[in-house]
């Protein structure tokens, strides 16, 4: 726990929340939308980002009710003490699994970019021992990384939208406008998974100095990576069109490349921002790394969360390592995302129970 001094600030905790949600996925999330939903692709993914702002809302309001635990010391509380362990071990493996996920995200992705000749598992050994290193600071380290960090993503994701306006086609974008409501409603739940990371939630307020704010904060962070999202997936339909954006791999980097500055003041943006990008990486899979290690800890009774931090690195490894082809790849991350949707529904019934008892508590005094 951090001494009352070194709490996180307002700001940290929405960094913390938008760093953790925005990573691996921003490069790839336009076309995981246009192939999901087609034409109603910005529509999905806006409908699927007030979704999630919705149930981090509702999870901000269930950690403000008990601001001094996390979620393994209230889930007990409230479902008792075998559900409340149980339930805090889906976290937890729900925690490495998303982590794992993202690692091997990042590394597939980095090494198609970049690095073709360097083997995969050299790059995820160099990314979970750096994002070991960060969460071995704690959350007040990995809040100032995540505090700094932030505007530079953020500005460099707003720089790719707003200069590849130059190469928006409106015939394209046009699709988009007249929708299928139908498809593009159930693609949502596809599109929810490219949010993950708003969890941190779960074991953030408990470090705040100010937990009274939370919850407009909470809406802050999880705006940010919304909009940004909303945004990037309307670019790059309106300067490829719907069905390019489809065969695509990384639709992001591809806009990064059409950007063009006078004079080749830059000629090749696209280096500078994959390198934001790493960035963007490595700050989502360390937040997810120190929220698997100090659940766990908690859940355990242990003090330390340092020693689960060098046991969880071998099982986040193996279980990147593990899927050997893309569609395993993409089971495993459906499953996650199922069990994520499952855990925020569960905290949203918690919220009830929880705002049920202490009304039945006021009325008994």
């Amino acid at each position: 726990m951090l001494k009352k001094n070194e709490g996180l600030t307002n700001f940290q905790c929405s960094a913390l929340l938008a760093s953790t949600i925005i990573g691996v996925v921003v490069i790839s999330l336009p076309k995981t939308a246009a192939v999901s939903a087609q034409e109603g692709a910005v529509i999905s993914t806006l409908v699927a980002g007030l979704l999630t702002i919705i149930i981090a809302t509702c999870i901000a309001a269930l950690g403000k009710r008990f601001h001094n635990k996390t979620i393994i010391e209230y889930s007990t509380l409230l479902l008792g003490k075998s559900l409340g362990m149980l339930f805090g071990a889906i976290i937890i493996f729900y925690y490495i699994l998303v982590a794992s996920i993202i690692l091997r995200g990042f590394s597939d992705s980095l090494k198609n970019l970049l690095l073709e000749h360097t083997p995969l598992e050299i790059i995820m050994i160099s990314m979970l021992l750096t994002a070991t290193y960060l969460t071995l600071n704690g959350i007040s380290g990995i809040a100032k990384i995540s505090e700094i960090f932030l505007p530079i993503i953020v500005g460099s994701l707003l720089l790719v939208i707003g200069l590849s306006m130059n190469n928006f086609d409106f015939v394209n974008f046009r699709p988009v406008l007249m929708p299928s409501i139908s498809s593009a409603i159930k693609c949502i739940p596809d599109l929810v998974i490219g949010f993950q990371g708003y969890e941190i939630l779960f074991i953030m307020i408990p470090f705040m100095h100010d937990y009274r704010k939370v919850i407009p904060y909470t809406v802050v962070g999880v705006a940010i990576p919304v909009i940004l999202y909303t945004l990037l997936v309307g670019m790059s339909i309106g300067v490829f069109g719907v069905h390019i954006t489809q065969q695509l791999n990384y639709p992001t980097i591809t806009l990064a490349e059409t950007i063009t500055f006078p004079g080749a003041f830059m000629e090749r943006f696209d280096i500078l921002f994959v390198i934001l990008w790493i960035i963007a990486a490595f700050t989502t899979i360390a937040n997810l790394y120190y929220m698997a290690s100090l659940t766990s800890i908690r859940l355990l009774g242990l003090r330390h969360y340092k020693v689960s931090i060098y046991l969880l690195s071998p099982v986040i490894y193996i279980a990147a390592i593990l899927p050997q082809n893309t569609l395993e790849i993409r089971k495993v991350t459906m499953l996650a995302g199922y069990i994520g949707i499952a855990i925020s529904f569960i905290t949203i019934g918690l919220l009830f129970l929880s705002w049920i008892s202490g009304k039945r508590e006021k009325e008994n005094v």
